[in-house]
């Protein structure tokens, strides 16, 4: 794309203090040849070596420096009311351009959508960036799969995603909410915006630094989602009975243990039954009889222990096949050992916080998220 037929493009960066990415990722957005680009970054509560380094972009960045926290939601909104560009990308402060002349593969990329979800790949060496890297892998091939079926966008991972500014306007800019990309996604269904997933160009992302770092995150994932069905629910069992199995699969490839952990539910006796196996143990000493109906009930036990173990290894290859295609589709990568690993420990701990999340929400109605400030 020549200098002569570029189209206007602003990059927004919200951060509060300022990530250890944050400056990595301006200086490679500022340093991206595309020609009609303006680069705007809010900062709440600026550390002072960070302000200090946003002063040598004086003239070629605008930063809007915000005393106080008020939220991620507000930062975004506060920016794209202030941006020239045709075209609008997001980008949080721990991601940074997988590649060169990034800025020119997004605007490609979104000749004829309004919305694009720019493709996310988990960096790091971790256990626990391993994990978040299959997560990942779900994100992306979720929203290929929507982008491909449907054209329009459900939801969207709000760490790196473009609008057409007109599209933008449509919405209403970003909702106010705790997850806005969720909420911001669907809405952008309702106003029937043209949808794309952006394989390439793609971004890296950091994963949470610590174990305490992600489970503060999911916290706030599954608070978000538990609102985020709640106030759409009839929207959702719309598209669920417009598009059902692209609806399942979606789930299922974000949480691939749900099957085998309802498998498991299901099969675990009753309460009474272990009761009265106690009680006939506890008899086995005085009648021969006593000791056998024990030992039939024990088998009964071990079988229905059996087929939730089945159940979970049958959908272990199921989900590994299509983990597999999933990471070759959107140009991923996959391991067997990695994805037994998040397959059997790493997702069924996630899909436990997801769904206490939303006991949270929709029984105890407690909506607040610590340390997240949510204004518009």
């Amino acid at each position: 794309m020549g200098q002569g037929d570029s189209i206007p493009l602003s990059v927004v960066i919200p951060s509060y203090r300022g990530s250890r990415r944050f400056l990595e990722l301006v200086d490679k957005v500022v340093n991206d040849d595309y020609s009609e680009k303006e680069v705007i970054v809010v900062v709440d509560e600026p550390l002072p070596e960070v302000l200090q380094e946003l002063k040598k972009y004086d003239g070629t960045v605008r930063v809007i420096v915000r005393n106080g926290r008020h939220g991620k939601v507000s930062a975004l909104n506060q920016a794209y009311r202030m941006a020239r560009g045709e075209i609008i990308l997001f980008l949080d402060d721990d991601v940074v351009p997988s590649q060169e002349r990034f800025l020119e593969g997004i605007v490609k990329a979104m000749e004829g959508y309004d919305i694009g979800d720019v493709r996310k790949v988990i960096t790091g060496t971790s256990f626990l960036a391993r994990m978040v890297y299959y997560d990942y892998v779900g994100f992306n091939y979720g929203n290929y799969l929507i982008a491909k079926r449907i054209g329009r966008c459900i939801a969207f991972n709000g760490a790196a995603v473009a609008f057409k500014r007109e599209g933008l306007d449509k919405v209403g800019g970003f909702i106010k909410a705790v997850s806005e990309d969720l909420e911001t996604g669907l809405r952008s269904y309702v106003v029937g915006l043209r949808f794309t997933y952006i394989k390439d160009p793609a971004v890296l992302n950091d994963p949470p630094s610590s174990w305490r770092e992600w489970f503060g995150q999911r916290v706030r994932w599954s608070i978000g989602a538990a609102l985020w069905v709640k106030n759409n629910w009839r929207l959702f069992l719309r598209i669920v009975k417009e598009n059902p199995s692209l609806a399942a699969l979606v789930v299922l490839l974000l949480f691939p243990s749900l099957a085998s952990m309802v498998a498991a539910l299901l099969a675990h006796a009753e309460l009474f039954d272990k009761l009265l196996w106690l009680l006939f143990l506890s008899l086995s000493s005085y009648h021969p009889a006593f000791a056998l109906i024990t030992l039939a009930m024990s088998y009964r036990f071990l079988y229905t222990l059996f087929k939730a173990l089945v159940v979970s290894l049958i959908s272990f290859v199921i989900f590994s096949a299509y983990f597999y295609k999933a990471a070759k589709a959107t140009g991923m990568r996959f391991n067997i050992l990695e994805f037994a690993a998040y397959f059997f420990l790493y997702s069924p701990l996630w899909l436990t916080m997801l769904l206490a999340g939303f006991i949270r929400v929709l029984v105890f109605k407690k909506t607040d998220v610590k340390g997240w400030v949510v204004k518009g």
